[in-house]
């Protein structure tokens, strides 16, 4: 073969390889959204960890997940600083018991669909909104890592590397990086789907004494 056979030949194994790797992508987006989409609800127990960039410093905490469609969830984190997150389908609650505060905001502006975090939200769509490439895969196979980047204003909301079960799409981990370096990690574990959730899960009840901050996204 002439060196110029050669290096064709090179540059037809690396153009099919990308290829193959672009719609191994693309299938697994697909078996994320239809698993979502036969979802109506689900709850998980959650491992978060916080990298903050500017302080160089992590921390860690455990609690647990709920979801329902359209637009409800509930987290509770307990730890040093506990945390209560609630969504309504409209509202956004984020209470802070030790600070006697709770800041509220419309659910739709905090997770507009190009914001990485949608997609746990159910907002975004993801064959739509973001550009996914496969960024690895466990050890035994298992489990794929899928990259995905918003096609708007990627440099400026950051991006998102799903942890996916290969054979059914299932939603295992996430790993949330915003533009200023901090990243966010979620491990869910004992995940549990369709048990038909009420709707008073997802209710927030303001403590008394407690001060309600109306967040600047509904100005």
């Amino acid at each position: 073969m002439t060196g110029r056979g050669a290096w064709l030949g090179a540059l037809a194994i690396i153009l099919l390889a990308a290829e193959a790797r672009a719609i191994d992508a693309a299938a697994l987006v697909r078996k994320v959204q239809q698993r979502y989409d036969a979802t109506r609800d689900f709850t998980a127990a959650v491992t978060q960890e916080m990298t903050i960039a500017s302080l160089g410093k992590s921390t860690s905490a455990r609690g647990t997940v709920a979801f329902k469609k359209p637009g409800k969830m509930r987290w509770e984190f307990d730890h040093d600083a506990p945390q209560v997150i609630v969504a309504d389908g409209s509202t956004l609650w984020f209470y802070q018991p030790k600070e006697h505060q709770v800041i509220k905001a419309p659910f739709r502006e905090a997770f507009r669909s190009t914001t990485p975090i949608s997609v746990l939200t159910g907002v975004g769509r993801l064959a739509q909104d973001f550009d996914a490439s496969i960024g690895g895969a466990s050890d035994d196979g298992k489990l794929v890592y899928l990259l995905l980047l918003p096609r708007r204003d990627g440099a400026a909301i950051g991006k998102l590397r799903l942890t996916v079960a290969r054979d059914n799409g299932e939603i295992r981990g996430a790993e949330v990086y915003d533009p200023l370096g901090n990243i966010s990690r979620l491990q869910f574990d004992d995940i549990r789907r369709n048990q038909n959730l009420p709707d008073d899960r997802f209710v927030f009840q303001i403590p008394a004494g407690v001060d309600v901050i109306t967040s600047p996204l509904t100005e």
